[in-house]
């Protein structure tokens, strides 16, 4: 079938001298490795260990034995330098070793053919789910990765965009980035379903039509059928690659080798089917119902998106890992949306309740929005993921390579990386050294949540299953598959492409958040060989080896470099045998270069391509280093853009020009010094990183950049104060302003002037001492400055009865506006003085919320004892009360307990199931025994535990009490202790802490 090629070159396209001229991808499977080339690898690692030794053999002879380090600055100079080339060394013999391991498994290799993927796609394929996470892409961008996605050739694809964009935009260029990633799958899913229902109601009637035939036998009809059908499939493959806006490289490659080549394959099929009919030939029925199914599965997808700042109930954290985890930790349930004050929450839905549904798919597969997949490779690496020779693979992934083609010098030589670092990931399969790369991954959902980890922010649950202590979360996730005895793999083939910064200033961004985490984690290796240990596996020191040089090897490979560029080492350390241990590693990486496409001297260009980033390198590393001695995560800053360029920060344009600047006087010493072997040294380096400030950053583009951080810095422009805005009286009726007026808690000024409202916004509530100022200090009407206040909402947790999971009482609970939990805020309040006066803003809170709650069912609130303390301010809270009350006591024997309101009820916490709580149920009568989580703990495993909670709860019925559990999180401790006699109990298990509103919904849907 024939069709357009795309014109690569547009007229309006700069491309840059030495830019990259290729226009086709690499071979999917790297081509055949000769013994030869092999066998020169072998040598060049050999060579590498002998010259080092002998230098290091060498110089401890010469420096110390033979005495010429004879003061301790030469000795320390002696000791630093063999360091220095040691971990330079190590660096090029991992590399050595990487390429290596990646020839062996490329020799091995044996491509799946596609009849055994089309009788995998017969069966029942396991389901996979697409997530990518995107943050302010631009719309062409995400549609292509989106394509990629969609198109794969797997059945049942489900393709869900996660949108991670700021919710209110602050510019129109913001909002609209926001509005069409929004619209963009809707979009593609309408694209799809036009060739999806064409090809499905073929299939249809395809098997419609075995079944009403004598025979189950087909006839060379159904393959002239089948053949027009894969024809008008590729046809519609054309005509959406026509329909592709082209504006760079990334879009031809999309066009040509995804769309096309697609739409090509398709093709080829059809015309096979009309030959074999030609032929008077009929393929087996399950050989046509895998076409069929072939055809189906490229256009069965289901398109979504997802925000989860939308909702204050995930993590807010400002990663990609955490927009990842947000929404695989949603994955398998049902949620509606609830109103807080603090925003819509997204909470699990009761039955026929559910606005959200996700499934729990068996694979995950992650893909960054600026990159593409092949169409087979969902397909593949799942088909490989499913033998039982990877049963315990936890992570299938190809590592990207570079778009070919790319218009500026510093995307074709940054691509050359990329494509080596391909070389050295596959090779590290080799020795089980393999890390997961997160811009493409099939993930196994069970290995996932094998390493889930819970935490808490206030009562919302957050799931991290890519940990994000570092920005290059999934190398720690990587530790995290190995201590659970999971392994990774990369397949041997190039099926997945990424995009690489056009401009210094963007690749400096990413490259530093590359060297930014591996130091952090690097101690965590222990903890998988322990475990490896544990499980009766032997740790190879290969992969140890690789490991380490992997997390580390950026940062000690930038500092040694420096190290030997800055510091004017004894020239008897200098020896002419050095340049051997660094030649076979320069000469193997230019012919791996050649292989993949590139200019066997792009290796000096890679080199000087290095030099310039070495203070982007090394500020990574030590954004690390400060992380691990402060704990603060780092942060990502942008940088500004000019002309859609982003400039570099002024560090990484300096750095590099002092660099040149010292080597060129380095240079000039080392002629007047006629140190001529330092001078081949610096000569180098002096020749290279001038090569690369000009090619790659750009003599222009340097003063620019420059003069637009001085001018930042020198001129700063005042932003007009905001004015603000009266607020509307408030429209309360006498009773209203006597329910709001004592003790300022509540509806006061302060919340009219804060929050715009007459109650605070959205439910929260303000809080300001009401205590009369000390003598000397100023009347309250100075006070406004000096304001204190607490802003919180309630929350109501359900009561229930064990025996008949009816819902009898609910406890009022307080959650603080910032985000403070509870105790924090109450301890903060008292050192202010103001403990008191919150404590009865708590209350009266809760009493005018629960006003909505359940008929027949009680409140219970928590109570300091100074406030039980004083009667008089008690009381007429209490009194506001519309249900029966109890107060939870924590200190019942500081309390004054003896002129409560009648029909109040009191409540106290155990202190273990032991002789105080005994004694305490005697004393003071209580109404209620609450029992805590340490008195729960094992209860549903240990019988001694079970035989003193019912010896307590014998006890506290001869006492007229009821015992309370409360903490109960799982049906085994419910079970235990309802058999236990325990009447009442309340936990997360049962329910969580909810709005009002929520609680509604929830009595309403039991």
């Amino acid at each position: 079938m024939q069709r357009n090629s795309v014109d690569q070159r547009k007229p309006d396209a700069q491309r840059q001298w030495g830019a990259d001229r290729r226009s086709k991808p690499h071979p999917l499977v790297p081509p055949a490795v000769s013994e030869g080339r092999i066998n020169r690898g072998r040598l060049a690692i050999v060579l590498t260990i002998t010259v080092w030794a002998c230098y290091i053999v060498g110089t401890v002879i010469q420096q110390f034995i033979a005495g010429h380090a004879n003061t301790a600055r030469l000795a320390i100079e002696a000791i630093v330098y063999m360091i220095v080339v040691t971990g330079l060394a190590a660096s090029a013999t991992a590399y050595l070793i990487t390429r290596i391991g990646f020839f062996y498994r490329s020799r091995a290799h044996h491509r799946a053919p596609r009849i055994v993927l089309d009788t995998f796609l017969q069966g029942k394929t396991p389901s996979v789910t697409v997530i990518v996470p995107s943050y302010q892409e631009d719309e062409r961008v995400i549609r292509t990765t989106l394509l990629s996605a969609a198109l794969q050739e797997y059945p049942g694809l489900r393709v869900t965009l996660l949108i991670d964009d700021p919710q209110n935009p602050r510019t129109r260029a913001a909002r609209d980035l926001l509005l069409a990633a929004r619209a963009l799958p809707g979009a593609i899913e309408a694209e799809l379903a036009a060739p999806f229902t064409r090809v499905q109601a073929a299939y249809e009637r395809f098997e419609q039509s075995l079944d009403e035939r004598d025979e189950r036998v087909t006839t060379t009809a159904d393959m002239r059928d089948l053949a027009d059908e894969y024809r008008v499939a590729a046809g519609w493959l054309f005509g959406l690659g026509h329909r592709q806006e082209i504006i760079d490289h990334t879009d031809v490659f999309f066009v040509e080798h995804i769309v096309n080549a697609l739409g090509e394959d398709l093709g080829t099929i059809a015309e096979a089917l009309d030959g074999g009919a030609e032929d008077n030939t009929a393929l087996p029925v399950d050989r046509l119902i895998q076409l069929h199914r072939r055809l189906v599965a490229i256009f069965d997808v289901t398109m979504s998106s997802f925000e989860r700042k939308r909702y204050v109930s995930l993590s807010g954290e400002p990663n990609k890992a955490m927009n990842l985890n947000s929404y695989i930790g949603l994955m398998g349930g049902s949620y509606q949306e609830v109103g807080t004050p603090l925003g819509v929450a997204l909470v699990p839905a009761g039955p026929g309740q559910a606005e959200l549904t996700i499934p729990d798919p068996d694979y995950v597969l992650t893909l960054d929005a600026d990159s593409v997949l092949l169409p087979e490779y969902a397909l593949r690496l799942v088909h490989l993921l499913e033998q039982g020779a990877h049963e315990r693979d936890a992570v299938a992934q190809t590592p990207y390579s570079a778009f070919p083609g790319g218009a500026t010098r510093i995307e074709r030589i940054s691509g050359a990386t990329t494509d080596i670092q391909h070389i050295v990931h596959q090779g590290m399969t080799h020795y089980d050294a393999t890390f997961w790369v997160g811009a493409n991954a099939v993930l196994r959902k069970k290995a996932l949540d094998d390493i889930r980890e819970v935490s808490y922010e206030g009562d919302w649950e957050i799931r991290r299953y890519i940990q994000d202590r570092t920005v290059i979360e999934d190398t720690e996730s990587t530790i995290d598959l190995g201590v659970h005895g999971w392994t990774l793999y990369n397949y041997p083939e190039r099926m997945a492409y990424s995009a690489t910064p056009p401009d210094f200033g963007s690749l400096a961004i990413q490259r530093q958040r590359w060297a930014n985490g591996g130091l952090l984690i690097l101690s965590r290796l222990k903890d998988q060989f322990r475990a490896r240990t544990a499980a009766g596996r032997k740790n190879r020191f290969g992969e140890l080896f690789l490991r380490v040089n992997y997390m580390a090897s950026i940062f000690w490979s930038s500092v040694c470099l420096v190290i030997m560029l800055v510091y004017p080492f004894n020239a008897d350390l200098l020896n002419p045998i050095l340049l051997l241990v660094s030649v076979p590693y320069f000469l193997m990486m230019s012919a791996d270069l050649k292989s993949v496409g590139y200019k066997r001297l792009d290796v000096l260009r890679v080199y000087g391509f290095n030099l310039i980033l070495l203070p982007v390198n090394l500020s990574g590393s030590f954004a690390s280093i400060l992380q691990l001695l402060t704990g603060e995560k780092s942060q990502f800053k942008r940088t500004p853009k000019v002309r859609n360029r982003t400039t570099a920060a002024t560090s990484y344009l300096l750095a590099p020009l002092a660099l040149i600047a010292l080597c060129a006087y380095t240079a000039v010493r080392d002629i007047q010094l006629q140190q001529w072997d330092n001078l081949v040294f610096a000569g180098l380096n002096l020749v290279l990183a001038t090569y690369a400030m000009v090619a790659f950053v750009g003599v222009g583009n340097t003063i620019v950049d420059l003069f637009t951080h001085l001018r930042q810095w020198l001129y700063r422009p005042a932003r007009p104060a905001k004015r603000a805005v009266a607020p509307r009286p408030a429209q309360t009726n006498h009773a209203e302003g006597q329910a709001l007026a004592p003790t300022g808690a509540i509806g006061d000024w302060a919340s009219v002037l804060h929050y715009r409202s007459e109650r605070g916004s959205s439910g929260l509530v303000a809080v300001r001492s009401t205590q009369a100022p000390a003598a000397g200090r100023k009347s309250p009407q100075s006070r406004s400055n000096s304001f204190e206040e607490f802003t919180f909402f309630t929350v109501f947790q359900p009561i229930f009865e064990l025996g008949s999971a009816e819902v009898v009482g609910y406890e009022a609970l307080t959650r603080f506006a910032d985000g403070t939990r509870p105790e924090r805020g109450l301890a903060a309040a008292e050192a202010k003085g103001m403990h008191i006066d919150l404590d009865a803003a708590l209350i009266r809170a809760a009493l005018a919320s629960s006003t909505a709650l359940p008929e027949g069912t009680w409140l219970a609130v928590n109570v300091s004892s100074d406030l039980l303390r004083r009667p008089r301010e008690l009381e007429p809270l209490l009194a506001e009360s519309t249900r029966p009350l109890v107060l939870e006591i924590t200190d019942p024997d500081g309390a004054d307990l003896d002129n409560l309101p009648a029909g109040v009820r009191i409540a106290v916490d155990d202190a273990g199931a032991g002789y105080d709580t005994l004694a305490r149920l005697e004393s003071q009568k209580p109404a209620f025994l609450k029992l805590g989580r340490a008195s729960l703990a094992g209860v549903e495993k240990e019988g001694a535990r079970r035989a003193s909670i019912r010896s307590l709860v014998e006890f506290a019925k001869e006492n007229n009490c009821t015992v309370i559990a409360e903490g109960i999180e799982s049906a085994q401790q419910r079970d235990a202790l309802a058999e236990c006699g325990v009447p009442l109990g309340q936990g997360f298990y049962l329910g969580r802490p909810v709005p009002v509103e929520r609680a509604l919904a929830d009595a309403a849907g039991r």
